[in-house]
């Protein structure tokens, strides 16, 4: 009984314990990813937000969503190392993401050397038929890219936050980061 006993209390030390270290930055930022990774409801109304700012048709918003969501849910991360400064704390990441950039570059070329296909009954340019062509190729994209993300963290309250990315991030992060 007394084993049983010190080993409650060993265990119950042992949580206390790392609870209140409370968590490193490299922590953080793996729920972070993690967020993205399981198209978490904070993630998915961030995209929403943002889609709503686009002057997009409904079913292009749609495709759009799927798209990222799709870019979310395949993503992959490795941290790679963090410094911590005081209150403040860099993490280097490494992610691996579909090449959406590749493919809307290959897409726009198709579109310039094969304008005629993209024609609507009124001889002009049908701009949706290109939108639903560049879907379609994005949609079938398989390649992946890797990129390397510093995410900047600061310490609140004591607890680890990650700041918000630059574009140039979110651009990594959605694939479409010119390389």
């Amino acid at each position: 009984m007394k084993k049983v006993c010190a080993l409650l209390v060993i265990s119950l030390l042992l949580v206390t314990g790392c609870t209140l270290l409370g968590s490193a930055p490299k922590d953080e930022a793996a729920k972070f990813f993690n967020s993205y990774k399981n198209n978490s409801e904070t993630v998915v109304k961030e995209l929403d937000d943002y889609l709503n700012t686009q002057n997009l048709d409904e079913d292009t918003l749609k495709d759009y969503r799927e798209l990222y969501l799709k870019q979310y849910s395949n993503l992959k991360y490795d941290i790679k190392d963090q410094k911590i400064n005081g209150d403040t704390a860099l993490v280097e990441v490494q992610i691996t993401v579909f090449d959406y950039y590749k493919t809307d570059k290959l897409a726009g070329d198709y579109f310039t050397a094969n304008q005629a296909d993209f024609v609507g009954d009124d001889g002009d340019i049908d701009f949706t038929k290109y939108f639903a062509y560049k879907i379609r190729k994005l949609l079938d994209t398989t390649d992946t890219v890797d990129y390397t993300l510093t995410l900047n963290l600061k310490k609140v309250n004591d607890k680890w936050e990650v700041e918000p990315l630059t574009n140039e991030e979110l651009m990594k992060l959605h694939g479409t980061y010119e390389y």
